[in-house]
């Protein structure tokens, strides 16, 4: 395998939408409650942000939160601003990802989370060259994310085992699309724990 060695000050973890809103009791958990537990999707990840953060990778969570009485985007609009509600168990952050210290995202309303967001300020701010994606749906807010992050030109990959969506097919054809933009959380820790730098796949 053809590697780059990329220095771990300069990588970071993105987390979207590691809600109870899709990981709790309620419509959009049961949406992918399959891929979820199939994948073993909230495991994978508590274990590879645990890892990233003893290397010295940055964890960059980038919510969406819905203030109904300040709807922003259409979104927030079509729900009367009842998912991922500020101030309520649907918007906080799923049991055992979030650390203090960890990077949040503010200003997001978009399913590209660079969309009215802090996020490329973040990442500029602490010098982040490589970003990992996790999140939901992978079809969706996860893929739409990084093709912004590629188009600014960060090194980007797709962590596959991370990312959940509705159904096997959408997962399969999003992977697809990003071919060797994509890697597994348990390449990913190998290569961490190996040499405590991450390759490029």
């Amino acid at each position: 395998m053809d590697v780059q060695e990329i220095n771990v000050r300069k990588s970071a973890v993105v987390l979207v939408e590691f809600q109870n809103q899709w990981t709790e009791r309620g419509l959009y958990h049961r949406l992918i409650r399959g891929r979820l537990e199939s994948r073993n999707v909230l495991e994978n990840t508590r274990i590879l942000v645990r890892e990233a953060r003893k290397n010295g990778i940055k964890i960059i969570h980038a919510p969406l939160v819905i203030d109904p009485e300040r709807k922003k985007g259409w979104l927030a609009h079509l729900t009367s601003g009842r998912v991922f509600t500020k101030n309520t168990w649907k918007s906080e952050f799923t049991e055992g990802v979030y650390e203090e210290g960890d990077l949040v995202v503010e200003g997001r309303h978009a399913f590209d989370a660079f969309a009215g967001s802090n996020l490329e300020q973040l990442l500029r701010d602490n010098q982040i060259e490589t970003v990992f994606l996790c999140g939901f749906t992978t079809d969706q807010c996860v893929a739409k994310t990084m093709k912004t992050a590629l188009k600014k030109g960060f090194r980007s990959f797709l962590v596959s085992d991370c990312t959940a969506t509705l159904n096997d097919f959408l997962q399969r054809r999003t992977e697809k699309s990003f071919q060797e933009k994509v890697v597994s959380s348990r390449e990913l820790l190998d290569i961490i724990g190996r040499t405590g730098k991450i390759a490029t796949f």
